[in-house]
This record gives C-alpha cells, structure tokens and sequence, in this order.
C-alpha cells in the first residue's frame, strides 16, 4: 500500500479533488496527494494506523510548500500569515481524511493513466467530489481542538490581524449578493444554451461566426453576482453568456443566433452582436478591442451624470495588445472614470498562444503602466471573481476610479465553431476540464449542505428544457422584412 506522499502534480487535478480554499501558487509544484493502491477502507484505520495520522503526514510536504510559497500580498502581517497557515492546516487535515475515507485515491491513479482512460472517467471524478459532505461530521480529535482553539483565537484578534489572502475566500465574510444556487443555476443555463447553438451551428441553422463560452461561465456570473441590475455591461464576440447573465431571455439570444425578427437585435446582428438596452447589456462587437472606447464611453457618461454606476468592460486576451485598448485605459485613468477592466484570459487569442503574442508574463501589468491598479483572479472560481468584482466595485462607488482585472480561465471549444483547436494537446483540454467552473461551485455547495445531488439535476433538467423551448422558439420565429433591410444602416432620411 502506498501512504499519502507528496508527489508533483499538476495544479488542476488538486483544484478538482479539493475546494478552491486550499489552493495556492507553489514554484516547485510540489503537494501532498493521497496515495494510490487503497483497495477497500475502514472508516478508523488503514493497515493498522490510525487514519488521521495518515492523513497528517499526508499534508507536511503541502503545508511547508504554503508557507515557503506564500508571496507577501497574501497577508497583511506575521499574524494573518499564522491564521493562513493554520487555517490551510486545518482543511488540509480535514479534506484528506475524507478523502481517504471516500477512497478518491483512486482518482489520482487514473490520473496517471493513459488520456482515453481518463476521458472515460471524468464522470465518475464529478461524482466522488460530491461525497465531502457526507463524510463532514466525521472529523479527528485532532481537528475539532485545533480548530476551537484557532477560531477562539481569531475572534480576539483585531480586524487588521485576520487573513486577506484573496485566495482563503472560505474565511472571509461573505458578501450580500445573489444565491449561489440560482448562480449555479445560470451557468447551467449558459451552459446548455451553448450546447445548443453548436448543435444548430452544425445543423446549418446558425450562420455565420459563433464563438461558444464553454469553461469560462465563472467569470460573468461571478461579475454580475457583484453588481447592481442598472450597472452597465460591454463586452466582444464571444457575448452569449454575458446577455444570458444580464437576464436576456433564452428565447431572444437563439432566435438572434437563428437571425429571426424576435431576436435581441432584431435578427440583424447575429452571434457577435447582441444587444440589450433594457437590461444595459451593450454589445457584443466583433472587431477586437474596439468595444474598449465604447466601454470608456459609458463610464464617461456615468460621471458625467454624477450617476451612482459602473461599468463592466468585458475582453479577451487578444485585445490587450491593441491601440484602442491602450488609448481606453489613458482616457479612462485620465479621467478616473467608474469601470472596471476585465479581461478573461483562456490563453488563446484566436489560435495563438497569449506567451507567443504577449511580451509581459502577466496581462495585469498592463495596467500599472497607465496607474490603474490591477489583479489577478481565478477565473474557474464563481466565488472568487464575484468577491473581487464585489470589493472592487464598491471601492469605485465611493471614490470613482478605473481598475483592471484578469481572469484566468479556459475554454474547452476553439476559437469559434470552424476552429478545431489543433494548436492545444488533448492531455491539455483533459486538465483543465478537471477545473470545470460549474462543478467546482456544485461541489462546493454541496460539502456546505446547500445542494444535493437531487437538486442539481434539477437545475440541469430546467436549463435544458429552458434551451429546447427556445430553439423552438426560434424555429417558428418569423424571418426580418426585407423592407427593414436598411432601416439600421442610415440615418433617418437618408435613401441608400
């Protein structure tokens, strides 16, 4: 039998097996992981130890890596560093002994495998994450004492003393925004939509460009679980999810992918440019980096009306390299105008990788050198982008303010529907699949009790019935008069 070991792995098989608190930026790559071979295991004792001291010896290598690897903006001080450390100890403590009790080593065996067995598996992984819940009240004596010790201590201290690290959001006080179900429930739905529209794509009932969001759903539910219903929102091409968030109706976004007059553009704009005035949705805009202005627009706009406002600037990592990009960011420093800057980074512009195409190893940095302050957030993590987007978004409400986020994330589908991605390996897709946003937020939910399986299939079930109502929807639609051909094209008066 093997005992736990610290092994190098790769970062996203940890994300999958364990909540988004325990994970940290190690340089040498190194964590503690459960060990292969268990075969059947008791709920006390494993080859005649004690399974909690299995579990202990299991997170040093990880523990002593988050200390040496922990970067200074993690903490504040000495002591939020001690709070971190301890606290990581705590989860670490506590996830591997239900890991071992849920026999999830087994995962990390088929990990080793060959890529076909892996693939075959991958359901059978979103299933063991769902068991951390089941096995919560059956902690060690060693957990439960250090733990009451560690929280007594933590509410002694004072307020500057406590862990800021923003990846411990699990010890952070949560923020008053939208339900984390009905979140889940969105990104199932964005989801499903997308589903869709490649399966009508390659129906031929779908022209055109389509450019799906698969993988990235985290960061425009995390953005509009933060803001306010009147905030506005700009985004590229890849605009699905973002009008699907803003609450456009299923219905509008597939009959404007179908081109039928009942579309959120009226038929006339197509994949890339969805549009919704009333929900202060604004685009969709198919030339890259060229929404960035408009974005700058509006903040201007909101300041100008002294409004109580702020304004999303949705892009990808193409853009940065673009000269409206850098003349946005001027104008809107300039003029410490109320937006925030997000780029949603899934490494690719079109088929080029962001480390062939980008001098800077960190997008963020762009924005040092125009003196917006700038982060970096997990772009797989609902929690953390609607956190960050949340502190950020309050500070401009109180003092106007540019300020620039990048979201690290993936997609799992090319660049559009003709791009076969043949620039990316399959073992590649395969690691970050096992970060997927949606079942990462389900797992989550369901260790802290407020999901069960029974309810996410559910809200799987009415996403895709939601989906299917809409195609149809669409289908019976009614075609755009030719007469209104050019009624959007001209100014009033103004004959072709």
């Amino acid at each position: 039998m093997d005992e736990l070991h610290a092994t190098r792995c790769d970062r996203a098989l940890w994300r999958g097996l364990f909540p988004d608190s325990l994970q940290a930026d190690h340089s040498n790559g190194f964590i503690a992981l459960v060990g292969c071979g268990f075969k059947r295991l008791s709920l006390s004792r494993v080859n005649g130890k004690p399974i909690c001291h299995l579990a202990l010896r299991g997170i040093c290598a990880h523990w002593l890596a988050r200390l040496v690897a922990a970067k200074p903006r993690f903490v504040e001080d000495a002591a939020a560093g001690l709070n971190c450390s301890v606290a990581d100890l705590l989860l670490c403590h506590e996830l591997r002994l239900m890991g071992v009790r849920a026999e999830l080593s087994e995962d990390i065996r088929w990990f080793r495998t060959g890529a076909k067995h892996r693939a075959a598996r991958l359901q059978r992984r979103h299933a063991c994450l769902d068991v951390f819940a089941q096995f919560a009240s059956r902690r060690s004596l060693f957990h439960r004492v250090v733990r009451g010790v560690h929280e007594l201590r933590a509410k002694n201290q004072p307020t500057c003393w406590r862990c800021i690290a923003s990846r411990r959001l699990d010890f952070m006080q949560p923020v008053e925004q939208r339900d984390e179900v009905e979140m889940l429930s969105l990104m199932l739905l964005i989801r499903r939509f997308e589903e869709r529209a490649s399966q009508q794509y390659q129906a031929q009932k779908i022209g055109g460009f389509c450019h799906l969001y698969i993988g990235q759903e985290a960061v425009v539910a995390g953005a509009v679980a933060a803001v306010r219903e009147d905030d506005y929102i700009i985004t590229a091409y890849r605009d699905h999810a973002h009008a699907l968030a803003r609450g456009t109706s299923a219905n509008a976004c597939m009959a404007e992918l179908f081109g039928k007059a009942t579309g959120c553009s009226r038929g006339l704009g197509g994949s890339m440019h969805f549009f919704d005035k009333h929900h202060h949705m604004y685009g969709g805009h198919a030339i890259v980096a060229a929404h960035v202005p408009l974005g700058v627009g509006l903040a201007f706009a909101i300041k100008y009306r002294d409004e109580d406002r702020v304004t999303l600037c949705f892009f990808g990592d193409g853009a940065i390299n673009q000269g409206a990009f850098h003349e946005a960011l001027n104008l809107a420093a300039l003029y410490k105008l109320p937006i925030v800057f997000i780029c949603e980074n899934n490494l690719f512009a079109m088929g080029t990788s962001v480390k062939r195409s980008t001098s800077l190893k960190q997008i963020v940095d762009r924005a040092e050198g125009y003196d917006i302050s700038g982060e970096i957030v997990d772009g797989m993590n609902f929690r953390e982008v609607r956190d960050k987007i949340s502190e950020v978004v309050d500070s401009i409400r109180k003092e106007p303010h540019p300020a620039f986020l990048e979201a690290r994330t993936y997609r799992y589908r090319g660049h559009s529907m003709s791009d076969p991605a043949s620039y990316r390996t399959k073992d590649e897709l395969e690691k970050y699949r096992l970060d997927d946003p949606i079942t990462r937020l389900r797992a989550q939910l369901t260790r802290e009790g407020k999901l069960t399986n029974e309810q996410f299939d559910q809200l799987d079930k009415r996403a895709k019935e939601t989906v299917m109502a809409a195609v149809k929807f669409a289908e019976e639609s009614p075609e755009p008069p030719v007469a209104k051909l050019y009624d959007y094209t001209y100014a009033n008066g103004a004959k072709p």
